[in-house]
């Protein structure tokens, strides 16, 4: 009796996360997503008047920052993978203070574009891919519990810093509101990278000895796999939808006739419900596989997309399609995250997560542009709408066909 108490209470023991590293990670997430991503819109206004360059120049140097995070994707992960992670994250929060520093001072616009390429790079380095491998690698099996953690913590950030960095910005300028931040990236992010981050595992690792599928010793083994290919072709298209919609919804909702501050407000719901619909995963973890959490992450957009071309001024169907599009893309991190290391094994996931979060940042970047050329050559949104519902489908197909449908081995290549 004192045994099996004994061997319960270290099965107890063992399945709680470490939440020291998984909460300083997040808050590393966060202030990293807030400073590097989130904060660039608000100094488009401060530049342009001073330096005199357009908004479409500006956005261009933003373009191929994305551009360069989805080249630093694939090295990234398989330096995590190879036990680097705390060299990597530290060294990509340093890199991210570095280049704010030099923001600070920029007055060419061929600096500019250099900074925003290093920033590509240091984004890599930083954000969720890159913490999603780090976790995996240190807590194995209990990854969903902590990358939906993050997830919580890191969907914060726009709501955190895009008034904190308004302030800096009004009070001190937009050159010192950069150096601001360039300082939260070596006293916050660097900091924590530094310390919590553990050292290279030993080969007998528990986390790293006994992945949950096949463990072949290279991630070329998944590119055989029709679970692979479906799985980032809907990363793909779900990347391309959401950052590209996003820009748009505002411009639509007013081009159908809804008031700016409807507009407004109801874009204002995507973020409350991309947490809300987290917080509905983690409280599922022993209710749905992550598989049934994924294809329901792909029916969601669907569904929203079907409803808008029926959304009219005066209409509550706008907050329904604001609460399904924001839980969507809420649940979607959560999946991208997890779900590899399920139906490809823990071995290699660094470079797998690489191997899928390249193109995806590609149709990132592309995303803003494709749904406005649609929208210039149509004359209107109502393409635009049709080519949100078109992408929405063939992620739908894709994932059920090859990942939810996948035999167990199938997926593991």
């Amino acid at each position: 009796m004192r045994y099996s108490l004994a061997v319960r209470t270290r099965e107890l023991s063992s399945d709680q996360l470490p939440w020291a590293l998984v909460g300083s990670l997040s808050l590393a997430q966060l202030v990293s997503w807030g400073t590097i991503f989130y904060a660039f819109t608000l100094f488009m206004d401060p530049m342009t008047r001073e330096l005199g360059w357009s908004k479409p120049e500006l956005a261009a140097a933003y373009s191929l920052g994305l551009a360069a995070s989805s080249a630093g994707a694939l090295p990234v992960g398989r330096l995590i993978d190879l036990g680097y992670g705390r060299v990597v994250m530290t060294g990509g929060s340093i890199l991210a203070a570095i280049l704010l520093l030099a923001w600070a001072g920029i007055e060419s616009y061929a600096a500019f574009l250099a900074v925003w390429i290093g920033l590509g790079f240091a984004m890599s380095a930083t954000l969720y891919e890159a913490g999603f491998a780090v976790l995996t690698r240190s807590v194995g099996s209990r990854a969903r519990r902590a990358i939906t953690a993050m997830t919580l913590v890191g969907g914060l950030a726009s709501t955190v810093f895009l008034p904190v960095t308004h302030l800096l910005i009004e009070s001190f300028g937009w050159r010192m509101a950069l150096a601001v931040l360039a300082g939260l990236n070596i006293a916050v992010c660097a900091g924590i990278h530094a310390v919590v981050i553990p050292g290279e595992r030993r080969p007998n690792d528990v986390h790293t000895a006994v992945p949950t599928g096949p463990a072949p010793s290279s991630a070329r083994r998944v590119l055989a796999s029709r679970a692979f290919w479906g799985f980032m072709a809907t990363a793909v298209l779900n990347g391309m939808l959401f950052t590209g919609f996003s820009v748009h919804l505002i411009p639509l909702l007013v081009e159908r006739g809804f008031a700016l501050g409807i507009a407004v407000a109801a874009f204002s719901l995507i973020g409350p419900a991309q947490v809300a619909a987290r917080i509905v995963v983690a409280l599922a973890e022993f209710r749905l596989s992550m598989r049934s959490v994924g294809l329901l992450t792909i029916v969601l957009p669907v569904a929203a997309f079907a409803l808008l071309a029926f959304v009219a001024p005066g209409s509550g169907l706008v907050v329904v399609f604001a609460v399904l599009y924001g839980a969507a893309n809420g649940m979607m991190t959560v999946v991208r995250g997890v779900l590899p290391s399920e139906i490809f094994g823990r071995a290699d996931y660094g470079t797998i997560q690489g191997m899928i979060a390249a193109p995806t940042t590609l149709a990132r970047a592309a995303g803003p542009l494709l749904f406005g050329l649609v929208w210039s050559w149509s004359g209107g949104y109502g393409a635009v709408v049709a080519l949100g519902l078109a992408p929405a489908m063939a992620a739908l197909i894709s994932f059920a066909t090859t990942v939810y449908a996948a035999r167990p081995g199938e997926a593991g290549g």
